[in-house]
């Protein structure tokens, strides 16, 4: 059955409770029909089981079970003393087993148990109790930035040596375990095990970080011993404790806040039911990074002053660990900035290309992850780490850094002949027309001097002659057009090839007799590319940007972790039969991380946006070329496989 809960106390000025303030509360121990529960008391409660209308809420406590009676009992201060009345109830009110006459006061002290009928509470009392009745309240403060410090062990007992060579061991542990973790998940991980750990009646564990030196902590780790996870965002802590710690840097003990003056009165530390609590700061240097609090709700004498001490050692220890972990990621933050720099400012050298390195890193890591799912048993054992992942990553976003050596007019090459040789080509198409004109008409002109026509019969000549330019000049114009369709780029090398040879072998003369050749004979090469739009030479330039990009990738002090991401680079445009460059390699030469950064870069570059020298590929399309390259050994058919069935070329 739900427990009606009581107005929250409120804060007391004093240890008199002047004033109608919470001098003491009732601690309701719970059962299977009731929750464990605190009702603040002010300066005369009625407890019962209906809520009643005369009465202000603060002066009635109400637990709603049959067997309690409606009015049961009323508990009243006098001074600083508390005294209870049974009501007449009709199961009775028992102080300490003993059972209360109706209309009959007795005096309370701290600690009492009351019984009305079976429902068991503790009386509480917040007033601070005489010398001769004061029970011990343990209350420790460690100054956590002097923790380091050591005392000389000379001045020890072998008591005191034995149980700091016990704690010296269990701080061993944690440091050599808090070493070998590579990420915050993991540290808060293992910190909530060895705080359960080392604090066998810890019942909660709370890890407060900040994002930066100005914010207010916020929790990231909430757990029960039980194993229960809390989400951390819904955590409540008491304010109380987080800011003597924080603000003094110290590490705090209370051994029994119901009993601790400090720490009684205040309401999240009532609310929460913290009986017993220890808090340490995470400190590196002046730098207060977060805290550590343990607490219980049940044991008042959970925690002792040497537990303290070793809170407070794991603390310094955990610290260490976070701020190596926050140096670590601000140098990967710094790196991972460079790298994307780097790639924008290659990208910006075409325009047309941009994006390009991205999108084929994203790729990458979506086949990578993916090996897991491959119907392929041999990729289903490849795992890749989060280090490794990255590695792909950093290669896949620099795998084209060398084209920043690469000439602009040839990276940015749109069709087989550049356009200024294309220009150059069609004057001469003009200069070759107005050289037939020029011939023509003075043929013309010399035979109406040497035969003596007349007028009707130069005209006719005339009229012949302007006929044959006309047709020279449309088969001139044919020609030209075959030459922009043969500069159009092939994407594929089936695809069928204008016919030049009659372009080639048109006889035409200058006006000094010397022949003049429509297509100079490297204008021919280049129309005659079977794919693509690069001449030999300048596909020599452009592959030599893998060189380039391994030249400067290998001058880069890469961390053991990101070791591979060079040869990873250098090798995508490797093929598995030997026949790709720079190196030739085959097979088993090229890494799978390679391999994959190959399908992805040949995806890409066959479905990226239109550009001016191609249209881009559909998926399906680009799909069914890349297929030909699997057959014809270029590139790893199971992987490729893999990229399919995942759909890494998809986002999300």
């Amino acid at each position: 059955m739900a427990m009606e809960r009581a107005p929250d106390i409120s804060a007391a000025p004093g240890p008199a409770q002047a004033g109608g303030g919470v001098s003491a509360y009732l601690e309701l121990l719970g059962s299977r029909e009731v929750r464990p529960q605190l009702f603040p008391l002010h300066d005369e409660v009625v407890i019962g089981r209906d809520r009643q209308d005369a009465l202000a809420s603060d002066q009635f406590v109400c637990i709603p079970l049959h067997t309690i009676s409606r009015r049961h009992a009323r508990l009243r201060r006098r001074g600083e003393a508390w005294s209870v009345e049974d009501l007449h109830s009709s199961n009775g009110t028992f102080v300490n087993a003993e059972r209360l006459q109706p209309g009959s006061w007795r005096v309370l002290g701290d600690g009492d148990e009351l019984v009305l009928a079976s429902t068991p509470l503790v009386f509480r009392s917040l007033v601070a109790p005489s010398a001769a009745s004061s029970p011990t309240v343990i209350r420790k403060s460690v100054d956590a930035t002097r923790y380091a410090a050591t005392a000389d062990p000379r001045d020890a007992t072998r008591g005191e040596l034995e149980k700091s060579v016990s704690k010296l061991h269990a701080m061993a542990q944690v440091s050599i375990a808090l070493g070998a973790v590579t990420d915050r998940a993991t540290l808060t991980e293992k910190i909530m095990n060895f705080i359960f750990d080392l604090f066998p009646l810890a019942e909660r564990a709370f890890i407060l970080l900040r994002q930066n030196e100005r914010d207010p902590p916020v929790p990231v780790a909430a757990r029960h011993r039980n194993g229960m996870v809390e989400d951390p965002g819904q955590a409540r802590l008491s304010h109380t404790i987080v800011d003597e710690v924080l603000g003094n840097k110290r590490a705090i003990l209370s051994a029994d806040t119901l009993a601790d003056r400090h720490f009684a009165a205040q309401d999240s530390i009532v609310a929460q039911a913290i009986r017993s609590v220890m808090c340490a700061p995470l400190i590196v240097g002046d730098e207060v990074l977060g805290l550590i609090q343990v607490d219980s709700s049940s044991d008042p004498r959970a925690f002792h002053e040497a537990d303290l001490e070793l809170l407070t050692g794991v603390c310094a220890e955990t610290a260490v660990a976070l701020k190596n972990f926050q140096l670590y990621s601000d140098i990967e933050r710094l790196l991972d900035g460079f790298v994307r720099a780097s790639v924008q400012a290659i990208e910006e050298r075409d325009p047309v290309t941009a994006g390009h390195s991205f999108r084929v890193a994203s790729y990458a890591e979506r086949l990578a992850t993916a090996l897991d799912r491959a119907q392929d048993p041999q990729l289903r054992r490849i795992a890749f780490t989060r280090e490794q992942l990255r590695e792909i990553r950093y290669a896949a976003l620099l795998h084209d850094f060398g084209k920043v050596g690469v000439r602009e007019h040839v990276l940015r090459k749109e069709k087989k002949l550049h356009h200024a040789d294309m220009r150059l080509l069609e004057q001469r198409f003009l200069y070759a027309r107005a050289c037939l004109e020029r011939q023509a008409y003075h043929t013309l002109a010399q035979r109406h001097i040497d035969e003596g026509w007349s007028a009707a019969t130069f005209q006719a000549e005339r009229d012949s002659a302007d006929a044959r330019l006309a047709e020279e000049a449309a088969r001139l114009d044919g020609f030209l057009a075959t030459i922009r369709s043969a500069n159009e780029p092939a994407i594929s090398r089936t695809s069928a090839l204008p016919d030049l040879r009659d372009i080639v072998h048109y006889g035409c003369h200058d006006p000094d007799g010397q022949p003049l050749n429509l297509l100079e004979e490297h204008e021919v090469a280049a129309l005659s590319l079977s794919k693509g739009c690069l001449t030999a030479e300048e596909r020599r330039q452009i592959e030599e940007h893998v060189v380039d990009s391994y030249s400067f990738l290998v001058l880069i002090p890469w961390t053991r972790d990101l070791a591979g991401v060079p040869a990873i680079a250098h090798g995508h445009h490797e093929k598995l039969d030997g026949s790709g460059y720079p190196s030739g390699l085959r097979g088993p030469q090229i890494s799978i991380q390679t391999r994959i950064l190959t399908i992805c870069d040949i995806y890409d570059a066959l479905t990226a946006g239109d550009r001016p020298y191609k249209k881009a590929v559909p998926v399906e399309q680009a799909l069914d070329l890349m297929h030909e390259e699997c057959d014809a050994g270029h590139i790893d058919a199971r992987l490729f496989q893999v990229f399919v069935d995942a759909r890494a070329w998809m986002g999300g």
